[in-house]
């Protein structure tokens, strides 16, 4: 079977771009998911592999698919590999198609501001080519370096300035995928129709497992003329929730508005910022076309700062946070072996965000002992009109050298966070994805709703070809 796949696959994409194992398990051996990173470093991957290929067009894509099916092979695409839940991860060995020479900007539509872009393109190498001509994708996310379109299309992905201008699906208007079973398909054009069920927003989160993208067609804006800046300093996170709550009910939208809480504030964002800090800060960035508009935007929701007992801090903490905002996830800033770490993102209404807040962090506190010294920062920071999230980074400098027993300790205090946030009201996940990381939490998060979900990807993908397994999906069940 292993050579005839080989043979198979180099018949498609030439010799150069076929990686069999163990290379395939050295290239392709973790994301970065903790857990992922630390299995890998101890010479026990979750990835496994057999072999890796890179198609440069879609319609190689489509030609691996259907030799898949035919070989009963599994399959896990790959992007950028930035991902934090263990969605890439081949824990079914097969196929890894990794995606990135499919990363070109195919056409631009000036008139529209549309573009079509290759779903393996970086987020900022595409943000690099659209800049040069005055052009931007609004779509920031932390790992925008390794990120590519297609990963945050698979992933539901963020970026910093999702406040105003939305998530990953606010800005794809549709897509070219790969089915299953190896069709080659394009959405239509535009997402507001009334023709039959939305096919894009179907393929947009499903982390892989109902197709692979390989191209998209995306919003455009131009670069903003104008930016202003604000910080403030609140007495607690209370006040600092409803500041933001009253900003996004009255109609503002703050590309940034980013709350921590006083030990996110005190620890990550003062190191970053390089300013003394103590108290729960809220940084906010408006910006637009129009620097009177931005102006009066920035002015009303600063005064409704200041009426929620805001302190006014420097605009600079803001304005610095911007120049530095990718430092955080890259070391010295970002955690590295042999501490632990992870990310609690949850999503709730205005209605319980504030005792989610509480029941996350709480929750995560207590479950690691004291001798780990568990660092946690906690901020809000993609809001909407009707809610935010809370994103609870943990952090244990040095667990235990048994990687059967740091993994313990890791799920002992980030599922902690998980169950108290859903039990709170909170939805399991805001822009992270779910991966191997959170699939056994997805029938309590979906109840009975997993069974329709199950249909669908059997419906789709009848050989269970596409990342069995991935999102808790059960199709040998239906």
């Amino acid at each position: 079977m292993a050579a005839k796949l080989i043979e198979k696959l180099t018949a498609i994409v030439g010799a150069a771009n076929v990686i069999p194992e163990p290379e395939a398990r050295r290239q392709y051996a973790n994301d970065q998911y903790w857990y992922s990173v630390a299995a890998a470093a101890a010479g026990q991957p979750l990835s496994r592999p057999d072999v890796a290929v890179k198609p440069t067009t879609p319609e190689q894509v489509a030609q691996i698919v259907r030799v898949a099916n035919e070989l009963g092979v599994p399959i896990t695409p790959w992007g950028g590999g930035s991902g934090v839940q263990g969605a890439a991860n081949a824990d079914h060995g097969g196929i890894v198609i990794d995606l990135r020479a499919l990363n070109r900007i195919r056409e631009i539509d000036l008139k529209s501001l549309l573009c079509v872009v290759d779903a393996g393109m970086t987020c900022r190498d595409f943000e690099t080519e659209l800049n040069q001509q005055g052009l931007s994708f609004t779509h920031y996310p932390a790992s925008t370096e390794w990120a590519t379109i297609g990963g945050s299309i698979a992933a539901r992905g963020s970026g910093v300035l999702s406040s105003k201008y939305g998530k990953i699906e606010d800005h794809v208007l549709s897509v070219e995928f790969v089915t299953p079973t190896g069709e080659l398909i394009t959405t239509p054009a535009v997402p507001r129709h009334a023709a039959g069920p939305e096919l894009t927003q179907l393929l947009i989160g499903s982390e892989g497992t109902l197709g692979i993208v390989t191209a998209a067609s995306v919003k455009l804006r131009a670069l903003p003329k104008k930016r202003v800046f604000g910080a403030f300093a609140f007495e607690n996170i209370s006040d600092g929730i409803e500041a933001g709550r009253r900003i996004m009910v009255s109609g503002l939208r703050p590309p940034v508005m980013r709350l921590y809480d006083h030990h996110a504030a005190s620890h990550s964002l003062a190191r970053a910022v390089e300013v003394e800090l103590t108290a729960p800060t809220m940084v906010l960035m408006f910006d637009g076309e129009y620097p009177e508009l931005v102006e009066l935007e920035a002015k009303i929701a600063f005064d409704i700062c200041r009426e929620c007992q805001g302190k006014v801090l420097p605009p600079k903490i803001a304005e610095t946070w911007w120049e530095r905002r990718y430092v955080f996830y890259y070391p010295p800033y970002a955690p590295e072996l042999p501490s632990i770490w992870g990310t609690v993102d949850v999503v709730s209404d205005f209605k319980v965000i504030e005792a989610v807040y509480h029941a996350t962090t709480e929750a995560m506190r207590a479950a690691c002992p004291p001798e780990y010294g568990l660092q946690l920062n906690t901020h809000l920071s993609h809001w909407y009109e009707w809610g935010s999230m809370v994103y609870a980074r943990m952090k244990i400098p040095k667990g235990p050298d048994n990687l059967a027993e740091a993994k313990a300790l890791h799920d002992q205090v980030f599922y902690a966070g998980v169950e108290a946030s859903m039990k709170a009201g909170a939805v399991l996940n805001d822009h992270h994805g779910v991966g191997m990381r959170l699939a056994p939490y997805m029938k309590a998060q979906y109840g009975e709703g997993m069974l329709a979900l199950s249909r669908i990807k059997k419906g789709l993908d009848p050989n269970n070809i596409l990342c069995p397994g991935k999102l808790e999906l059960t199709p040998e069940l239906v």
